[in-house]
């Protein structure tokens, strides 16, 4: 099979800029608390009139400009969000519309945090194919309208943004560049440890979503901290030497690290477990908070952008997100 490459890396993030001193005002939380807990200190929300597709829209064109490629070359759209514009149909025809991308197949996916790592994983299998040239793999979210101000909610709400990633990928050139690995996981058992509870099929009633679901914050994110602080510095310890396991490499053999940006005091432990050296690893949750998907994405955009991310660096992308889910990917730039 053919391996893939990821040929342009873009991301847009919209321009209003919300501090823990804002969220003093919405929330009964202190920036001393957020950053203590969390080590966020500020992210951004979109306005009132965008929607997760309209930011993942501006991630791939920057993604597709980034490749040196045409709109009209992409032959193939993955889009990862647990925001998506309406209930149904998927988010990725929305954005397709919006990209002028008529026509050409479409995946819709929702692998929570992971979206990045399992979106490239399918893009890379059916590019291996030959099948498909040009996939656009997109990763965008709109968490500024999932904020739940309550007490029950601020947990979860202090850590998250809005934004969007993208990353172009094609048959790689032969050269040593490429997708040379993904590893996969999930483990439903821990579903409920973060999750939305309504509107849904599995409530026991025939009503799709009641006045009483409102009231009770059922239709807001419910997260139970400690479980998903331990899970996933575990998992995303877990991947990452797996990763390194599987092809026989050690941590000097990786130039960077790139992991999803979902606390800093859980990345502070995953980066001590792995051992990697500081000056490896690139982190910005602390000026984007946690954007779920998007944060893989963004985060190696800037990557290489900065110069951190080069030509012939070895790259080890790995994520953690809600259902448990964990994943894994080594990157050859």
């Amino acid at each position: 099979m053919t391996r893939s490459q990821i040929l342009g890396t873009g991301h847009y993030v919209p321009p209003k800029v919300v501090t823990n001193f804002d969220l003093e005002k919405m929330m009964n939380t202190t920036d001393k608390f957020i950053v203590e807990r969390t080590g966020v200190h500020r992210r951004r929300w979109a306005e009132p009139d965008q929607s997760a597709s309209d930011l993942g829209a501006e991630a791939a064109k920057a993604a597709v400009a980034d490749a040196g490629v045409n709109m009209s070359d992409v032959d193939l759209l993955i889009l990862n969000t647990i925001t998506p514009d309406h209930a149904d149909p998927g988010c990725a025809f929305f954005l397709q519309a919006k990209l002028g991308l008529a026509g050409i197949a479409t995946y819709d996916i929702r692998q929570q945090c992971t979206g990045l790592i399992y979106g490239m994983a399918l893009a890379d299998a059916l590019i291996g194919t030959g099948q498909y040239r040009r996939a656009l793999v997109v990763c965008a979210e709109m968490l500024s309208k999932r904020i739940d101000c309550s007490d029950d909610g601020r947990n979860i709400s202090i850590l998250l943004g809005d934004g969007a990633g993208a990353v172009v990928m094609g048959p790689a050139d032969g050269d040593g560049r490429g997708v040379l690995w993904t590893g996969l996981h999930a483990d439903g058992s821990g579903a409920k440890a973060l999750y939305t509870a309504a509107p849904g099929s599995a409530l026991g009633r025939r009503e799709h979503l009641t006045h009483e679901d409102i009231d009770a914050g059922r239709i807001h994110f419910r997260m139970n901290g400690k479980e998903v602080f331990e899970n996933g510095v575990a998992g995303m310890t877990r991947a990452a030497k797996e990763a390194l396991d599987a092809n026989k490499l050690a941590l000097d053999d990786i130039d960077v690290l790139i992991p999803h940006q979902a606390n800093l005091r859980m990345l502070e432990a995953v980066v001590a477990n792995v051992g990697a050296p500081a000056e490896k690893v690139f982190l910005n949750v602390q000026e984007f908070g946690n954007v779920a998907s998007a944060c893989l994405p963004i985060a190696l955009d800037q990557a290489r952008k900065k110069g951190m991310v080069s030509k012939g660096k070895l790259v080890l992308l790995v994520a953690f997100g809600s259902g448990f889910v964990w994943a894994s990917a080594l990157v050859r730039f």
